[in-house]
């Protein structure tokens, strides 16, 4: 905007100084500041009380909104690994801290992210709801950041106040907030945000100890998440757009940021394994727009989507004209609308690292969280800039457009927390919404483990009653054997006919969607869902399907492309042919089995299946009584 004219953040003594100064600026001198210098400017106008405030607010706005999350517990997808079988985070001790920070976990490197489980774990233990709240205040805290950083670059705080405001209820942001394992995003962006400020406050007043600041929270936002680490072009692009300082004054100062960008990309590579997958501009081209048209606020958020398909030659071509175009042309904007360029550049050097790394889904919600800071700071410059064009009536303008956004991306924001607490998973909505197979194998799932709590022969412990009332009602909501079915889970008895009916109905759900799943597959190497089939067998008492099912995953897990993964599958695979073979009277198969199972975990050297060598023991044992009769 103008305003970016008469408040300029002025630069540090190596930028070109302006030749002539306001009688404003000159009052600004301060007594032992030399006439040459230019004066102190502050980067964020207003009083620290005022702008403390608003921080305040929206940290408060973000915690009410999602206060309805605290109540979901650990999600059973990245939740079970990073948190509740995490041994490195019970306990803030010199080993736990020693393994965080100089070893990968989980096939990646993040460990101010395992560090942040690690304070929550020693404030409330196991509890899902400290977690949640975490993750909530977390998210306020960004919210905040969104607001300061929006009014440095715009020097407006009714455009910063809108931004923040739009930032709290995007609806992009609900899978990085309500999934614990997401909060990764919220870490970087938590100390990347604040990286900007101190950089600007370097920029102002030229002292080193402002530019080692923004150094240091750049390499904690990098350890929270290597997702950041094309940030340094934004540093770029506030140099030369708003200082209009030379290139080769813009890059010489972002070198160590490279360096440090470049050294824990090297450990997250060596903790990654390949995905395989190649780089397709038509692919690429693809997920950008569709990802430009998440940050509106008005597309479809689900979970998982089907990644864009690759294209031949003609679409190759026309995928990198889109992506040249993306880049190239808001330079046209530079010079009469400096904020629109550099947000819009912040969007696209954000987003870009997670189209370069190796993810499996280029077009994800949670990776749309620190681009869509810069989407809601052009969004809000937008709205503003709109008003402004009709001066008689700005005021109620702006207040109108600004009321129907909010409105709109609220409803968005609590429709789809909704699905995130439906009894019946988030898979299940998003089953609508998506065609990716991972959505029935999960549903599938859901449905397995729910099945196991009900019945008088149980795999699970069984629900309490009103979580079982609960879900039956969800479940059957339009089946007329609901009144039965709660009133048989009222007696808390498990013994009754109709929740004999429901727990194969649940079954039946499980196999539906485990099938559909397996149409769906495609190249995707899946063995967990061959076990989930399996198990499924085995819950319903067809033992000679449940080890076709579980030989299928051994076959799969065969082709996984990185060994702790295989050796988690065999294991499982394996132990559950054991049970098979048990069930059946094969009980010297069934040791077989087990003993291979109980040596893999042995060499892996953690827990994937609880009371391994007990249940071997038990087997021989069992053997050994027969035997003797």
């Amino acid at each position: 905007m103008s305003s970016i004219k008469k408040n300029k953040i002025r630069s540090a003594p190596d930028a070109t100084a302006p030749s002539r100064r306001s009688a404003a600026e000159k009052r600004q001198q301060k007594p032992g500041r030399r006439k040459s210098d230019p004066p102190y400017v502050s980067i964020l106008p207003g009083s620290w009380k005022l702008n403390g405030g608003i921080v305040l607010l929206c940290i408060v706005a973000t915690a009410l909104l999602y206060a309805g999350d605290l109540h979901l517990g650990f999600f059973r997808v990245d939740d079970q690994q990073y948190v509740v079988s995490n041994p490195w985070i019970q306990g803030i001790t010199r080993k736990h801290l020693t393994q965080i920070l100089f070893n990968p976990y989980y096939l990646n490197y993040s460990p101010l992210h395992l560090l942040s489980y690690a304070l929550d774990y020693a404030v409330g233990g196991l509890n899902g709801y400290a977690f949640h709240l975490s993750n909530n205040l977390w998210a306020g805290v960004v919210g905040g950041f969104v607001y300061l950083v929006a009014l440095a670059i715009t020097q407006e705080r009714r455009t910063a106040m809108v931004a923040a405001l739009l930032f709290v209820v995007h609806p992009v942001h609900v899978e990085a907030i309500a999934w614990i394992s997401s909060r990764k995003d919220l870490v970087a962006a938590a100390f990347v945000l604040p990286c900007v400020l101190a950089y600007l406050k370097y920029r102002q007043r030229g002292a080193i100890a402002w530019y080692i600041a923004s150094l240091l929270l750049f390499l904690f936002a990098l350890v929270g998440k290597l997702s950041v680490a094309a940030f340094p072009a934004v540093l770029v692009i506030l140099d030369l757009v708003l200082e209009k300082r030379s290139l080769r004054q813009s890059i010489i100062n972002k070198i160590p940021f490279l360096v440090l960008a470049a050294l824990v990309a090297l450990a997250v590579q060596h903790a990654q394994p390949s995905t395989g997958l190649q780089f397709d501009l038509a692919m690429h081209a693809k997920a950008f727009v569709q990802s430009w048209w998440l940050l509106t606020g008005l597309g479809n958020y689900v979970i998982y989507r089907v990644p864009p398909t690759p294209g031949g030659t003609l679409s190759q071509l026309v995928g990198l004209a889109i992506l040249l175009g993306l880049f190239v042309l808001p330079l046209l904007l530079r010079k009469r609308y400096p904020v629109a360029t550099v947000s819009i550049y912040w969007i696209l050097f954000t987003y870009l690292p997670t189209q370069v790394l190796p993810f499996s889904y280029p077009v994800t919600d949670r990776y749309l969280l620190l681009p869509s800071v810069g989407a809601v700071i052009l969004i809000a410059w937008l709205l503003i800039k709109a008003a402004d064009q009709l001066p008689r009536w700005k005021v109620a303008t702006a207040t109108t457009l600004v009321v129907a956004v909010n409105f709109i991306w609220l409803t968005q924001t609590l429709g789809y927390l909704s699905e995130w607490r439906d009894p019946r998973s988030v898979w299940f909505a998003a089953t609508r919404k998506s065609g990716d197979v991972h959505l029935y194998y999960e549903l599938g799932w859901e449905y397995r483990e729910k099945a196991a709590s009900f019945g008088m022969h149980r795999r699970n412990a069984p629900l309490l009653p009103k979580e079982a009332r609960r879900y039956g009602s969800v479940v059957w909501k339009e089946d007329p054997r609901l009144p039965q079915l709660l009133t048989e889970l009222a007696g808390n008895q498990h013994g009754g006919p109709v929740e004999k009916e429901f727990k194969e109905y649940l079954l039946a759900k499980a196999g539906e969607n485990f099938d559909e799943a397996v149409t769906r597959k495609g190249a995707h190497i899946m063995p967990d869902l061959f076990l989930s089939r399996g198990v499924c067998f085995l819950d319903k008492g067809d033992m000679q399907s449940a080890k076709k099912e579980f030989l299928a995953g051994v076959d799969e897990a065969s082709e996984l492309p990185y060994s702790e993964g295989q050796q988690e599958s065999l294991i499982a695979c394996h132990y559950n042919l054991a049970v098979a073979e048990e069930r059946l009277g094969y009980l010297k198969e069934a040791l077989s089995w087990i003993r291979l199972a109980e040596e893999e975990q042995n060499e892996l050297g953690r827990t994937v299946i609880s009371g391994l060598s007990d249940s071997r023991q038990q087997l021989e044992s069992k053997m050994a009584t027969l035997r003797h009769e």
